[in-house]
């Protein structure tokens, strides 16, 4: 998956730091005045998680 904005702040807060995507899109809201849906940030995560069980 891309090294983006979005892929990073979920990997950083939801992966590494335990937060749950409400906060990522609020994290990106207040930061980077980003209005990300909440259904797309919840499709992204799925689909890093997808992604690291099939390399481990």
């Amino acid at each position: 998956m891309e090294r983006d904005l979005i892929t990073l702040a979920l990997q950083n807060l939801c992966i590494q730091q335990g937060k749950d995507h409400k906060e990522v899109h609020q994290y990106l809201l207040m930061k980077y005045r980003m209005d990300v849906d909440l259904l797309v940030l919840q499709k992204r995560l799925e689909k890093i998680l997808n992604e690291e069980k099939a390399v481990a």
